[in-house]
C-alpha cells in the first residue's frame, strides 16, 4: 500500500525546471500544442491551413522554432496523446500565462477555426469553454474572434 502512495505522489510532485532555461516547460509546450490542434480537430476536417496556422501561433506563443512546433503539434495529433480533459492543460496555462498571452491563445485557436472561412458549432463550442477555464473575459473571447476573422492568413 505504501508503495502505491509513493508512486502516486511522484506523479504529482511539482516539476522542476531550471531558473536560467528561457525555453518554455514541456508542459506548457505540450499544453499549447494540444489545444491548438484540438481547435482544428475538432471540426473532423483537419486542413493544411489549419495547421499551418496552428505552427505559426505555437512558435509565437511559445517562443520555438519551426520544427519544434511541428513536433509538437504532431504529437498532439496522436490519438493517445489528446486530451481527456481540458483543465489539467489549461492550469498549466493558468499557471504560467499572463492574462495578454491567454488573450493571444484565444485569438490563435480562433484563427485556426477561421482558416477555412466557417466556423463551425464545435469550434466555437471548444474555444468558449477553453476561454473560460483560462477565465479570459467574454469581451476578449469576442475580441479575439473578430480580431481573427479580420486578420490575415499567414
Amino acid at each position: 500500500m505504501m508503495q502505491f502512495f509513493k508512486k502516486i505522489s511522484r506523479l504529482f510532485a511539482p516539476k522542476l525546471t531550471s531558473a536560467s532555461d528561457n525555453q518554455p516547460s514541456t508542459d506548457l509546450s505540450r499544453a499549447l500544442a494540444s489545444l491548438l490542434y484540438e481547435a482544428a480537430r475538432v471540426d473532423d476536417d483537419v486542413t493544411n491551413d489549419d495547421l499551418v496556422i496552428a505552427i505559426g501561433s505555437l512558435r509565437i506563443l511559445n517562443s520555438i522554432n519551426t520544427a519544434e512546433a511541428e513536433q509538437l503539434l504532431s504529437d498532439a495529433s496522436q490519438p493517445h496523446n489528446r486530451p481527456t480533459a481540458y483543465q489539467p492543460l489549461t492550469k498549466v496555462i493558468n499557471e504560467e500565462f499572463s492574462y495578454e498571452q491567454k488573450c493571444e491563445l484565444i485569438k490563435a485557436m480562433w484563427s485556426v477555426a477561421h482558416s477555412d472561412n466557417h466556423v463551425d458549432p464545435q469550434e466555437d463550442h471548444i474555444i468558449r469553454k477553453i476561454s473560460d477555464l483560462l477565465y479570459v473575459a467574454h469581451r476578449d473571447f469576442i475580441h479575439g474572434k473578430i480580431d481573427a476573422r479580420d486578420s490575415e492568413k499567414p
